[in-house]
């Protein structure tokens, strides 16, 4: 009978390949639409003002409007890439806690706040192992590519 082994390392790179792809994609997904609204159509721009002004009581509503799709977006595509994935993950990780804890804990919870939490913890992970063997910044980097374990 022959044993069967387990590589630990290269499933864990596969793993941190799926979480990449997913993030970045979800990401790039739910800001992408937004950013271009906040830029080019005004009635939306509107919108975006009202709930970040009113409802979340940010100053200059747009503007924060703006960075927090915008760090979405561009975290969203460094992330799916693995490009600079720790610093991508790192201001999405902030970017999901502030919405979380601004947008989400409220009556919207069960509805966004299960997506910026679980956005959260797949960032956290980046942030820890960085892209994996499968990324971007593994090739760019061209040393050995450490993995916690």
């Amino acid at each position: 009978m022959k044993k069967i082994t387990y590589n630990k390392s290269g499933a864990w790179h596969i793993v941190l390949l799926l979480v990449r792809i997913w993030l970045g994609y979800r990401l790039c997904g739910a800001s992408y639409s937004s950013v271009v609204d906040i830029i080019f159509h005004p009635k939306e721009r509107t919108f975006f003002e009202k709930w970040f002004g009113d409802e979340l009581h940010f100053p200059i509503p747009v503007v924060m409007a703006f960075l927090a799709k915008g760090a979405e977006l561009l975290g969203g595509v460094l992330i799916f890439m693995g490009l600079f994935t720790r610093a991508s993950a790192l201001l999405v990780a902030f970017t999901m806690l502030v919405a979380t804890l601004t947008a989400n804990l409220g009556e919207n919870f069960n509805i966004d706040g299960g997506f910026t939490i679980s956005y959260l913890i797949f960032a956290l992970i980046l942030i820890i192992q960085g892209g994996g063997k499968y990324s971007l910044d593994y090739f760019r980097l061209k040393q050995t590519y450490y993995i916690i374990a």
